[in-house]
């Protein structure tokens, strides 16, 4: 060992101790180290392996590990190198290194220039360093100056290179990982010309265009691996993948593929894995697919398929995963009639049939007996129905995934017994009664991860030792009796959901001691007493849902200890007090519903908290006893109710592990129900308390409120025309106060008004007209001596109001297609029809869906106005 390479080794990063440095001692030979490789002859250092090392800080230029000359590879990866630059001191290294892998270290800044200094450079791996960036020179120069080059990983590495049309690369490369690197443009024409690219993966780069170029018949083309998911490829793409010939991997999931499954696949008799998974393939399932005499995986998920399962897919005996869930796939698989009928597919491992339209009725224990080799089984919502004779059965000990969720399923099958390292347990939504058998809690034992048992009629649960369990949900079933013990026992817990269900009495103090939940529910139970505290050892719990039970007492100070809170709902408890201001302190909170408690009193502002409630969208403190005048001074801090923010092609929902938040909104007296909350829907609803005063004009500035409700409360004074700025607003309910005057012109220019109701105020004038107001019927407005005008049979004596006239030389209603009836069934109306409309407006966000029938309704009143002298047709009461 030379002692220039030794102390370098000690002197590695600049540290004097870390984990995989552990055996590492001045009184051995360096050679002996765990990580670190010598030359047998000569004793110097060629080799440094110090991947998932737990090594942490900056790499410094002048580090040590840059003073070993004959170093020919180096594996610093998945280190925490965190803000550390791309150290240009590796140029150092130009005549020996070979091998250079420092992925997942959390390398940030440009790569410099001197990584085109190592011309012997075999392999690069620099991926998953997402704050790294490649200058496209850089790049170029590298594939095509490094003849060694025979491996290039450069995923999520910033290239945001806009592709040449022809590309010159070094002939020895055999792999070429550029995904999620920002790449644009078309693909190169010669980019198949490679007589040793084996592995060529461009997914996740949208930007990227155009057809696949042309193949080269001619020449015997070794591409064994494509990558191509999440790219916007178009024309002849298939045609020309089918002539890849070697091609043993394939995956053109989410391309926005079109049309039937193109039969150039067919000529791909070498491959193994084929994924076309989120496009709008449609058509039947290709039944020369499963002739393909290699092939093992089989993607087709998220598409337009129709029809029936092939025969050739039941005799495809290398098939090992076959994913088909949400598709249009229909047919009777009777499998009671055929019990063979799976006999033949021996190395399937994974079968995915999710939501589908299939008929049938399977035997759980026959299905498993049948597929020896499966691990994964997902049925759910597929239509089929599944059943359990409760016989022992053959289990594959590996077996690890099972959702037979709306299976109609009635019993626990006594096979789940035997599934030891079971890791998902999803049986939600079936027909399961009863007692659950003591054996459940033996399932998968410390493997098991997530449990959905929800939705069936299950009256009791047995004790669990489930330590391993991150997700677990009863909801919505018929258990009664305390909080079961057994779940404080659950460390890992992160998703707890025991909603709607018949708990009862006061949550035990362990419940406070875990630390790793994320989001509580324990809403609409009989549980009673006080809050428990949940943040003494759970500082990151993001949401908590105690609505609907009998807790008692005043919000508890310590849920200021939880600074991740983004949900709060204690609504429909007994809760007392007053408003508790000091959550405005909370920096995400986001939804907060107090609604049907017995708080009261004034709401006021905390002098101490700068910004409070700065990112609430949603706010419920409704039927109270708040007093006093509405907190004007809080409206001004409301900025996420300021600013607004409008949905893409893509709904976003407040969301938590794949689970969503639901409220219930009340909109003109009723209650509705929102079982998913987007997250661009704010509300504020201050309705039924026993506020006073004037409306504040601040509380126009709120323009992306969605709903609006002061109802029931004792304000006064007009109706401040700033609410005419509320462009957003789909429901505004002041009913059932005292206020005065005209209604504002400018709320009549409110085209997404859905919901509106202003009766039982002291009104006064005519009734505002517009695109909406149109729509609404007398009873948004009752109550109001003084308002004349329609939609009301009170005329306006100053001025004539409008008339609803028809000519004799008018079209006909049935010939126009349009009718009084849908008019009057729009979102105004106070009939349950109407109302429905309504809520499925307010629940997809799409209020304008009405909006040319209603500019065909006002054109329709103009042209008929002389065939009739007034013509009121209402659907309801």
């Amino acid at each position: 060992m030379h002692a220039p390479d030794d102390l370098a080794c000690r002197r590695l990063l600049g540290s004097d101790y870390h984990p995989i440095m552990m055996n590492w001692s001045m009184n051995t030979d360096c050679c002996t180290w765990d990580g670190i490789t010598c030359n047998h002859f000569t004793g110097d250092v060629i080799g440094i392996d110090l991947s998932c090392g737990m090594l942490q800080g900056i790499i410094h230029p002048n580090t040590s590990l840059f003073n070993l000359p004959h170093l020919q590879k180096l594996n610093l990866a998945y280190n925490d190198f965190t803000s550390s630059q791309f150290p240009p001191e590796i140029g150092r290294f130009s005549n020996s290194l070979t091998h250079l892998n420092i992925s997942s270290c959390g390398l940030v800044g440009d790569i410099p220039e001197e990584i085109l200094f190592l011309p012997k450079l075999v392999s690069l791996d620099l991926s998953s360093n997402n704050g790294l960036k490649m200058n496209p020179y850089v790049l170029r120069n590298l594939l095509r100056n490094s003849t060694h080059l025979r491996e290039v990983v450069m995923a999520h590495v910033d290239i945001g290179w806009v592709l040449p049309t022809s590309l010159n690369i070094s002939s020895s490369l055999k792999s070429l990982d550029l995904s999620w690197t920002g790449l644009q443009g078309k693909l190169p024409d010669n980019i198949f010309n490679l007589p040793y690219l084996e592995k060529l993966d461009l997914a996740n780069n949208w930007y990227l265009t155009g057809p696949l170029p042309n193949v080269n018949k001619s020449i015997n083309i070794p591409l064994k691996y494509l990558g191509l998911s999440s790219t916007n490829l178009s024309g002849d793409t298939l045609d020309s993948i089918g002539h890849l010939t070697s091609l043993k991997y394939l995956d053109l999931s989410s391309c926005s593929l079109l049309g039937a499954f193109p039969k150039s696949l067919f000529n791909l008799t070498h491959l193994t894995t084929l994924n076309v998974e989120g496009n709008m393939l449609n058509g039947t399932l290709p039944s020369s697919l499963f002739t393909l005499p290699l092939i093992e995986d089989v993607v087709l998920g998220f598409n337009l398929f129709s029809g029936g399962l092939p025969s050739e897919l039941f005799k495809c005996r290398s098939l090992k995963q076959l994913i088909l869930r949400a598709n249009q796939l229909d047919g009777e698989i009777n499998q009671a009639s055929t019990p063979l009928l799976f006999i033949q597919l021996i190395y399937l491992s994974l079968l995915d049939l999710q939501s589908n339209n299939f008929r049938g009725v399977w035997n759980f224990e026959t299905l498993l007996s049948s597929l020896p080799n499966l691990t994964g089984l997902d049925l759910s919502y597929s239509g089929l129905t599944i059943h359990s004779d409760d016989s022992p059965t053959y289990v594959n000990p590996n077996f690890w995934f099972l959702n037979l969720a709306s299976c109609n399923l009635n019993v626990f099958p006594e096979s789940l017994r035997a599934m030891k390292n079971l890791q998902y347990l999803l049986l939600y939504g079936n027909n399961i009664r009863g007692d659950i058998p003591d054996w459940v809690g033996e399932i998968g034992g410390n493997r098991l991860i997530a449990v959905d048992l929800s939705n069936n009629s299950i009256t009791s649960l047995p004790q669990f030792e489930w330590g391993g369990v991150t997700q677990m949900s009863i909801k919505s079933n018929k258990i009664q009796g305390p909080f079961p013990p057994s779940i404080c026992n659950m460390r890992n817990l992160e998703y707890l959901d025991m909603s709607n269900n018949r708990f009862d009495g006061v949550i035990p103090q362990c419940f406070g001691n875990m630390s790793s939940l994320g989001m509580i529910h324990l809403g609409t139970n009989l549980f009673n007493g006080t809050i428990p505290n949940v943040c003494a050892y759970n500082p990151q719990l993001k949401w908590l849902i105690l609505n609907g039970n009998q807790f008692d007492g005043e919000v508890p100070i310590f849920l200021s200890k939880c600074r991740d809170l983004e949900i709060l709902d204690l609504g429909n408890n007994r809760l007392y007090g007053t408003f508790p201001g000091w959550l405005g302190d909370l920096p995400g909170l986001q939804v907060l519903v107090l609604k049907s408690n017995n708080f009261h009193g004034p709401i006021q502002t905390s002098s101490t908290i700068k910004l409070p409630f700065s990112l609430l969208r949603v706010l419920d403190i409704s039927h109270n006893q708040f007093a006093g005048h509405l907190p004007e001074k809080y409206f001004q801090y409301f900025n996420a109710m300021k600013d607004a923010i409008r949905m893409g092609s893509t709904p976003e929902y407040f969301e938590f592990n794949g689970k969503y938040y639901s409220i219930v909104v009340g909109v003109k007296g009723h209650q509705l129900p929102f079982p998913q909350l987007l997250v661009d829907y704010t509300i504020l609803d201050l309705s039924s308390n026993k506020f006073e005063g004037e409306i504040p004009d601040i509380v126009g500035t709120l323009n992306s409120l969605i709903v609006l409700n002061l109802s029931h409360n004792n304000l006064n004074g007009g109706i401040p025309h700033t609410l005419g700025s509320l462009l957003e607003i789909e429901s505004l309910d002041l009913s059932w106060n005292k206020l005065t005057g005209e209604i504002p012109q400018s709320l009549a220019d409110i085209n997404n008004l859905a919901v509106l109701d202003l009766s039982q105020n002291h009104l006064v004038g005519r009734i505002p007209q517009g695109t909406q107001f149109n729509t609404f019927e007398g009873r948004s407005f009752e109550g109001n001596l003084g308002l004349c005008g329609f939609p009301l049979n009170k005329h306006c004596e100053h001025s004539r109001s409008p008339q609803l006239e028809v000519t004799d030389g008018d079209v006909d209603e049935d010939e126009s297609g349009f009718t009084w009836k849908v008019v009057m069934l729009g979102y105004g109306c106070g009939t349950l029809p109407g109302f429905v409309i309504a809520y499925v407006m307010l629940s997809t966000r799409k209020p304008k869906w009405l909006n040319a029938i209603f500019d065909a309704a006002e054109h329709m009143i103009q042209t008929r106005k002389n065939k009739i002298r007034r013509r009121y047709i209402f659907i309801g009461k």
